[in-house]
């Protein structure tokens, strides 16, 4: 396979993602009868088997996204609608766990020059942990700053969830086999992680430019935070 075309494999399965993520909240939702009965028992064993089969999709889309692919051009983007558009899919999935999802956004910060597909698919990662391993009660919030002294957009996704030990953090930012389950963490809501979207979100915020911490601790939440130069794009890049 060309880079050319893993990269446009890469893109078509974030975009994917998104409403993937949106159906399987609703699907949840149906299937626990959350809003009253459904009125036959079959609805509700359709509604587990399609939340099932866009879990599958999920985690196959997750896996194109990590494959390898050349670095794409940087083109503008408007944090705001970057931001509320995820605010938007998430909702469903964040509400169907009985979760708060803020989003805090600065009103004047500038568009960004940046790999649109790559920003989205790390906060893709980060919103979709912090939903998983937050309780029912628990807020999420999505917050975008813009740090004039460093001359940086600063992104943060922080919860009040089950969070990690410094320790145990530390462990899940180091190279694993992804076949290894040995470190892996079940959150409130029955979901796995294995630490390697952490790995991924790290190494494609590296290839932006940019740097992601996280700060946690157990049962005290988790605070990932992504700075990424405020630089403008090649006119070319842009317009291409």
């Amino acid at each position: 396979m060309t880079p050319d075309a893993a990269a446009q494999l890469r893109e078509i399965a974030h975009e994917l993602r998104n409403p993937l993520n949106a159906l399987s909240a609703i699907m949840e939702i149906m299937k626990d009868e959350r809003f009253g009965p459904l009125g036959n028992a079959r609805y509700q064993e359709y509604a587990a088997l399609a939340h099932d089969a866009t879990t599958k999709m999920i985690g196959l889309c997750d896996r194109l996204v990590q494959a390898p692919m050349a670095r794409s051009k940087a083109s503008a983007v408007s944090v705001g609608a970057l931001l509320n558009d995820l605010a938007a899919m998430y909702g469903p999935m964040a509400e169907a766990r009985g979760l708060t999802l803020a989003v805090d956004i600065q009103a004047d910060l500038p568009e960004l020059a940046v790999d649109t597909a790559s920003l989205g698919t790390v906060l893709n990662n980060l919103l979709t942990n912090a939903i998983k391993f937050t309780p029912r009660g628990g807020r999420v919030s999505l917050i975008a700053r813009r740090e004039p002294l460093e001359n940086v957009a600063m992104f943060v996704v922080s919860d009040n969830g089950i969070g990690m030990d410094p320790t145990v953090l530390a462990a899940q930012m180091a190279p694993v086999d992804p076949h290894d389950r040995s470190a892996t963490t079940v959150g409130p809501h029955g979901d796995t992680g294995s630490g390697l979207g952490l790995i991924i979100a790290r190494r494609t915020v590296a290839e932006l430019g940019g740097t992601l911490e996280f700060r946690s601790g157990k049962e005290s939440g988790t605070c990932a935070i992504i700075r990424l130069p405020l630089r403008s794009a090649d006119p070319q890049d842009i317009s291409s």
